[in-house]
Formats: structure tokens, C-alpha cells, sequence
């Protein structure tokens, strides 16, 4: 590993990452606190808005280690101008970590689902469908079997996210799910149907979503953050008459949990490639299933607040661990790591 020094690209705030007790609320990790860990690995971290990548040529970035945050601003705006960013530094041959695939299905289920397709069928075990607006899944609505789970592309905290139980609930629930209401677009959409002859509107439901398997007799999930080699688990319990698990508030650090939980977190860990993520996984008695994971920006309450981990050795698999965690020199550790292994 001959280059030494790490770019974190910071947002208009000056903020990187995301910390559940940041100070002041809601300001990402502590800056500082990363170029001090990254140096304990003989890393130097420089840290450069967004907006400053243009001020360096594209030769500049070919092979230089880059680190970069997200954003859930409201309406994904800013998280759109990242994207452009990173996809330029990714064209330029920079050194991603992760990827640029992990920032747009970062808060995106649709290319999230998609990029599950890659994986093995060990890991892509539930069976997803994506549509961009109703109209596509009405035309093979008889083709489907209930229940469905069906969510919103965007959103965290189960919002968007719902079941239907039957043919008479999908028209209703994912017309609510989808719709993107402009009054005046609409109107003249109409004109122009009574004005060309067999002119198909544009549709009224263009707000992408997912629809995938119900999987039945499930309790809740467990969140699974991975550093490397260490590994923390919550137990996320559903509420009465509801199968959502994110979002019920109704969470535990668990000691005990299925025999072949963190084998499976590790398994899709190494699939990602990725030096951390963040693992949404059920389990119905039988198999494991990955809901969802994130790849960067995601919620630090696991890491933050437990007071054990699992250490994953090559001498006695993974070793249960006493002892509360930094999220900044975890965070630094892994990466740090996961640089060395190329």
C-alpha cells in the first residue's frame, strides 16, 4: 500500500458520516477524531468539500484513496449532487471506498434490489420486483400472489412501507404509494388526449417502488453493523399487529440470538466487499434472509450504544467481547484495513 493519504469529502455543512450523539446534533463524526485514528494506521485524512473536487484535475484523483459521506436532505436533492461527484471520481479512476454502486443504493430500494440480483442465491433469497409507476405492475397484476410487501424507493424508518393482502388492496395502496401530483402537468396531459387520437397519458404514479415476498411468522429483525471483524447486534421487535420491524422503537442488544446469524452477517459482508455495512436480517426459524443493507451513512445506534461485540478470529471463529466502541476509530480501523488488503 504505497499512497498514505486519505480524501474525505465533507458536505455543505462541513458534516462526514453519521453519528447517533453527534455535537451539535445531527453534525456527522467527529473530524478530528478520524485524521487522529487514521493516523494511528499511518493514514493522513484531508478532508475537502464537495464543491472543491472540481478545482483538482481528473488526473489528480486517478489512484488516490477517497472516502466520501451521504445525505437524507429532504427530497434527496443534495444526495443527487453527490452522486454526480462521486460518478465523476469513479470515471477518473479514483480509489473509491465503497464504490459508487453502494452511494446510489444508499436510501435508493430500487437499484439496491437490483444490485441483490448479483449476489448468490444464499443471499438474494427473497424475491423482489421494481416498478417505476403503477401502470407497470397493473399490466401483470394477475401473475402475483398474496400477501406483498410493498415500499417506497426512498425512506428509512419503515416509511413507505406496507402490506397487501389482497387484489382489491393494490390498485389503492400502491396508487397512494406512487402518486406525483401536478395538477397543471395533468391538465394538460389531458388536452392533449382529447386533442391526438390514442395519445397515452403520462401517468399520475411515478413515484418508483418495490414489491417483494411477505415472509410470515416473523417476530422482528436483527440490525447488524459490521466493522471489519467486529460485529454488533440489535434485536428489533415488531408491534402488535404490525410487521415492520425498522421504526418500531421496540429494540434490545441481544447475547443470544440464532445459531447462524453472524456467519450469514459475514457472508454478506463479504459479498459487498466493503469495510463496513449495516445488515437488516430476519429469520423464520429455517433460513436468513438480508432485507436491506447500507454500505455508507447509516445509523450508528448499534455501534454507539452497545457494550459488547462479537470479534470475528481465524483461531476461534467469533469471540463475544466486553466493552463499549468508538465509532471514529472503528470506522478508521476498517477502512484503514480494508486498504491493506489490497
Amino acid at each position: 500500500m504505497g499512497n498514505r493519504t486519505i480524501y474525505a469529502l465533507s458536505d455543505y455543512k462541513g458534516n462526514f458520516g453519521s453519528k447517533a450523539d453527534s455535537i451539535p446534533y445531527n453534525s456527522g463524526m467527529d473530524k478530528n477524531l478520524l485524521q487522529k485514528y487514521f493516523l494511528t494506521f499511518g493514514f493522513e485524512v484531508v478532508f475537502i468539500p464537495f464543491s472543491e473536487v472540481i478545482n483538482y484535475s481528473n488526473n489528480f484523483w486517478e489512484n488516490n484513496l477517497v472516502i466520501y459521506t451521504s445525505s437524507e436532505d429532504i427530497g434527496y436533492y443534495y444526495k443527487s449532487y453527490i452522486e454526480d461527484i462521486i460518478y465523476y471520481l469513479e470515471l477518473s479512476n479514483a480509489k473509491l471506498i465503497p464504490p459508487f454502486k453502494y452511494l446510489k443504493a444508499n436510501n435508493n430500494k430500487i437499484f439496491m434490489e437490483l444490485l441483490r440480483q448479483q449476489f448468490s442465491t444464499e443471499v438474494c433469497n427473497i424475491k423482489s420486483k421494481v416498478f417505476g409507476c403503477y401502470e407497470e405492475v397493473e399490466k401483470m397484476s394477475n401473475n402475483l400472489s398474496f400477501p406483498l410487501v410493498y415500499k417506497q424507493s426512498a425512506g428509512a424508518m419503515s416509511k413507505g412501507v406496507g402490506l397487501i393482502a389482497s387484489m382489491d388492496e393494490l390498485e389503492h395502496k400502491l396508487k397512494k404509494v406512487s402518486r406525483t401530483s401536478n395538477l397543471l402537468k395533468e391538465l394538460w396531459e389531458y388536452g392533449r388526449s382529447i386533442k391526438y387520437k390514442g395519445y397515452i397519458r403520462e401517468s399520475k404514479y411515478r413515484n418508483k417502488f418495490i414489491i417483494q415476498d411477505y415472509l410470515a411468522g416473523l417476530d422482528g429483525d436483527y440490525k447488524v453493523l459490521v466493522f471489519s471483524n467486529k460485529y454488533y447486534i440489535l434485536k428489533r421487535n415488531t408491534r402488535k399487529d404490525d410487521f415492520r420491524a425498522s421504526g418500531s422503537g421496540i429494540r434490545n442488544f441481544v447475547k443470544e440470538f440464532p445459531r447462524g446469524l453472524l456467519e450469514f452477517a459475514n457472508l454478506c459482508k463479504n459479498t459487498l466487499k466493503v469495510p463496513q455495512v449495516s445488515l437488516d436480517i430476519a429469520y423464520n426459524g429455517k433460513s436468513f434472509f438480508l432485507i436491506e443493507f447500507q454500505c455508507l451513512y447509516f445509523g450508528s445506534y448499534t455501534i454507539t450504544y452497545s457494550e459488547f461485540y462479537w470479534c470475528k478470529t481465524e483461531e476461534n471463529g467469533f469471540v463475544l467481547t466486553q466493552g463499549k466502541s468508538v465509532l471514529e476509530a472503528e470506522f478508521a480501523r476498517s477502512v484503514a484495513e480494508f486498504c491493506f488488503q489490497d
